[in-house]
């Protein structure tokens, strides 16, 4: 015999006594033979299921992005949507002008100061209305003073 011939013949004699064909898993048999493997494994699945929370699926879902593009929205509005206030014009302290005596010591014009300052502020203009019209008390006609009233 050749070396091919003897190669053929030990390969069909191995072929012979091992079994080279692809081996088949029968599930039927296996549960039976293995009963208690069986409720193990089918136990640990029932664990798994239940203690499983994967967040992956959580991120993935078309709610949630919907939630996160809202939170992003609220923010970009609350951060970059406000004005800034700032005053158009600088504020200048009113220039005081000349007043006539009856429209310094008016009502109106005393519940200003008061509002303005308390009684250090009605205080300072009865002081200006001194200043102005003198320690006289006649110095202002009935018709004036109503006049200043109006």
């Amino acid at each position: 015999m050749n070396s091919k011939e003897d190669e053929k013949h030990l390969d069909e004699l191995i072929r012979r006594t091992v079994n080279t064909s692809e081996p088949q898993f029968d599930a039927e048999k296996w549960k039976k033979k293995y009963p208690e493997e069986l409720g193990i494994l089918r136990s640990r699945a029932a664990q798994a299921s239940v203690h499983s929370f994967r967040w992956s699926s959580v991120i993935k879902s078309p709610i949630f992005k919907l939630a996160a593009a809202a939170v992003i929205l609220v923010v970009f509005g609350i951060f970059f949507g406000r004005e800034k206030i700032t005053p158009s014009k600088s504020i200048v302290p009113p220039v005081r002008e000349s007043q006539s005596p009856t429209k310094i010591i008016s009502l109106l014009s005393m519940k200003m100061a008061y509002q303005r300052g308390g009684f250090d502020a009605l205080d300072q203009q009865f002081r200006e209305t001194l200043d102005v019209m003198g320690p006289r008390s006649s110095g202002v006609s009935m018709k004036e003073l109503l006049e200043g009233l109006n």
